[in-house]
């Protein structure tokens, strides 16, 4: 009998998984699992990857999410449709917002209103929730979830979820709650476990796992675990083929520009394009305006007006108020962004070739037109500005994820071995010299 693993939760869940998104997808791939399901706590930030990495394999990727409530019940939702993950999306986004950075909680009283295109899998071991959850989701989008670790007193908690299951009529789900993709990597786990609780391993006691059952398992080894329970595993089947949804075909569109009556997006680029070579070179040359007609005819093909507008309206407003910007990269070699005032070098006196900055091959992917600005007061007043008009839920800061190399990395493991600083301070010069490695004998992934 077959089984697909729905609940796997990758290192973006930030020191409480202990795998990379392709750590699993390889791991499915060697167990030939036909798909995975990424359900990483609050977000879906390990998704774009384990898309990618996935697909190469031949592993038909999952995505989904664990939702911290604001009771602190953790509910994962698995995504089965394009509305589903635009209302996960907006659901974390909720949630994030009103709350301080690291942490997240989602409210019960909205959770009906990002439902819809969502699967959820009950991890409940009482009634209060159940009738709530069924009224939510529905009797075909709602799971009772079943794990087995080998640990005291787990079966008398599964029982309790097994007869609320039966009571209210819905399905029960066997997985494995994955936390790391194979055994080996059970003590990285340990780590970062330490280092969220800011404690050692000496110390941790309970907050660690009690064994190493948390990975990715193959189908044989969860039948046998679920023998009593076969509808179990093979719900796992059913499920995963009905999450069809593909980060593939997510599509993109960009927000709306604002543009006078009679002109669409497009003949309003073109306008000011035009309007910006006539300022430039006086006397438009036949080169540049071929130049131009071919990259508007482009950009209308791909639909990218709005992002070039976009632009050319934060440009203007820098100019307006005098304050230094400066495109850069690859959009130096468009000479519809030199015209706009964008770039400031012109493309077709050094024969640059704007291929390398826009192709129709580019279909699924955008045009980067990165600004320089100045620091300090003026900087913020440009962001204030762009949160002005497109408010806090259209406007973002890029976040950054965080990894730990080299001396901090060394740092961090020994804090969590409860290592003295004088030995900390010594591995530390140790990596910088290249000899940390050799030296404690460990290999590269730790």
């Amino acid at each position: 009998m077959d089984y697909i693993e729905l609940h796997c939760r990758s290192a973006f869940s930030f020191l409480r998984g202990a795998s990379t998104p392709k750590q699993f997808a390889e791991r499915a791939a060697q167990l030939q699992m036909p798909a995975v399901a990424l359900c990483d706590r609050d977000g879906v930030y390990g998704a774009p990857q384990f898309f990618g990495h996935a697909r190469e394999l031949g592993v038909r990727p999952i995505v989904g999410a664990e939702l911290t409530m604001e009771d602190k019940t953790i509910l994962p939702v698995l995504v089965q449709s394009r509305a589903g993950y635009e209302n996960l999306c907006q659901l974390l986004t909720r949630a994030h917002l009103r709350n301080e950075k690291g942490k997240c909680s989602a409210r019960w009283n909205e959770l009906p209103g990002f439902a819809p295109g969502l699967v959820a899998l009950a991890q409940l071991s009482h009634a209060s929730r159940m009738g709530e959850l069924l009224a939510i989701f529905g009797q075909n989008n709602l799971f009772m979830e079943i794990q087995r670790h080998r640990i005291r007193g787990e079966e008398r908690a599964n029982r309790h979820r097994i007869d609320l299951a039966r009571l209210f009529r819905i399905p029960l789900l066997a997985t494995n709650g994955a936390l790391y993709a194979s055994e080996v990597e059970r003590p990285i786990l340990d780590v970062f476990t330490c280092i969220r609780h800011h404690t050692h391993l000496d110390a941790a006691g309970t907050l660690l796992e009690q064994n190493a059952e948390r990975y990715l398992k193959s189908a044989a080894q969860m039948c046998e675990l679920f023998r009593d329970l076969p509808e179990a595993i093979a719900n796992t089947v059913g499920l995963a083929e009905r999450l069809d949804f593909s980060l593939e075909h997510l599509g993109y569109e960009f927000p709306t520009f604002p543009v006078p009556s009679g002109h669409t997006m497009d003949s309003w680029l073109e306008k000011q394009a035009f309007a910006g070579a006539i300022k430039r070179y006086g006397e438009i040359p036949p080169k540049v305006r071929g130049q131009l007609e071919n990259e508007l005819a482009l950009i209308k093909k791909l639909k990218v007006a709005g992002y070039f507008l976009i632009v050319w309206d934060i440009v203007e407003f820098c100019r307006q108020n005098d304050i230094m910007c400066q495109g850069r990269g690859s959009a130096a070699n468009s000479t519809v962004c030199f015209c706009l005032g964008i770039t400031a070098v012109d493309p077709l006196k050094f024969h640059t070739l704007f291929e390398r900055f826009l192709t129709e091959g580019r279909k699924n992917s955008w045009p980067d037109i990165d600004i320089d600005l100045p620091s300090g007061d003026r900087r913020e007043r440009v962001l204030q500005e762009i949160y002005r008009r497109y408010g806090k839920n259209g406007a973002a800061m890029t976040a950054n994820v965080i990894t730990y190399r080299g001396r901090s990395a060394a740092r961090e493991v020994g804090k969590a071995l409860n290592l003295s600083n004088d030995i900390l301070n010594r591995f530390s010069n140790l990596y910088a010299n290249g000899d940390f490695l050799h030296t404690l004998d460990l290999p590269a992934q730790m």
